[in-house]
């Protein structure tokens, strides 16, 4: 019998995919770089897609790496192919479904918000008037707002307003104003947070990040250092990852100045290079071993049987 042949999607490939090249090697699984932008949908072809590197068998699973930014018609087709390769059963890190409700940061909130999980005051709406009246609401009750591009990733375009001033002055991303409550440190001027990465219901790595300002993104500079975390901690982010329905991801907390944690945000995508560094643990060799489990227990739709 051959060794699995899986696909990792990226539209840029770099040192995770070669961490991941590398531990999928060590067992017995070859892996193919290619981009969700490169793939075809052709219900001329058995499975209804083409997948570069797949043209005549379909990959035995797949991990997401990173999606393009696109319009809303190329993030669409992008998400039909994920979606098609699980509806033929074929294992994929994180599922469609996982990074739709991770990439819209409103769609997070609501999900942890319904499941009653702790997640700062959040306020999104398209409607300028109804936005600036939340913030009017919100300052007047002494309250600081962070204002955030609804997709978006490693601390870039946000931004922290503390009066109606500074809320007028700034143009939201897409006209979609994604509001959050400002969560001030623990220790005043010490700005902290803590990425968990859960990997099928367990965490594998935690690190905390701190920084001399207060967007403590990895990407921004922050410092990162290996962290001891609570039960509080470890159960919050497990229970994050699976209301989002993701198999592996990046979970955010902060810690307020009543000493509770919150979850900021989950990552369906995340990066761990900085979590690596600071704690030495391969993540690559955690997820490589979650999908060699998940394929042995997969039942893949043969391909010449594949339903268009």
């Amino acid at each position: 019998m051959s060794s699995p042949k899986i696909v990792i999607f990226n539209d840029t490939h770099g040192w995770h995919s070669k961490q991941l090249v590398d531990a999928l090697k060590l067992l017995d699984i070859t892996a193919i770089l290619t981009d969700l932008a490169d793939c075809t949908i052709d219900l001329d072809h058995p499975a209804g897609i083409i997948i570069p590197g797949f043209e005549d068998q379909l990959p035995t699973a797949a991990i997401v790496r990173g999606i393009a930014p696109g319009s809303l018609e190329q993030i669409t087709l992008r998400m039909d192919v994920l979606h098609t390769l699980a509806e033929l059963n074929v294992p994929v890190f994180n599922p469609a479904s996982a990074i739709e409700h991770t990439v819209d940061k409103a769609r997070t909130s609501l999900r942890l918000h319904l499941a009653g999980l702790n997640t700062p005051k959040t306020w999104a709406c398209e409607n300028s008037t109804i936005a600036r009246e939340i913030a009017s609401k919100q300052f007047s009750q002494g309250r600081i707002l962070v204002i955030k591009p609804l997709f978006g990733c490693q601390g870039k375009g946000i931004e922290k307003v503390t009066n109606l001033g500074e809320f007028d002055a700034i143009q939201p991303v897409g006209d979609a104003f994604y509001l959050q409550e400002y969560m001030a440190p623990f220790e005043s001027s010490h700005w902290q947070d803590w990425r968990l990465m859960v990997i099928d219901g367990q965490v594998c790595a935690a690190m905390s990040r701190r920084s001399q300002h207060w967007i403590t993104n990895f990407a921004q500079g922050a410092e990162c250092f290996p962290a001891a975390i609570t039960q509080e901690m470890e159960q919050l982010a497990i229970n994050a990852a699976r209301v989002v329905q993701a198999d592996y991801a990046g979970v955010d907390l902060i810690r307020d100045q009543q000493g509770h944690y919150s979850i900021l945000e989950v990552n369906s995508v995340p990066a761990w290079k900085g979590l690596y560094q600071a704690t030495g643990i391969s993540i690559a060799d955690h997820i490589a071993h979650a999908l060699a489990k998940r394929i042995s227990s997969s039942h893949k739709v043969p391909f010449n049987n594949a339903v268009h």
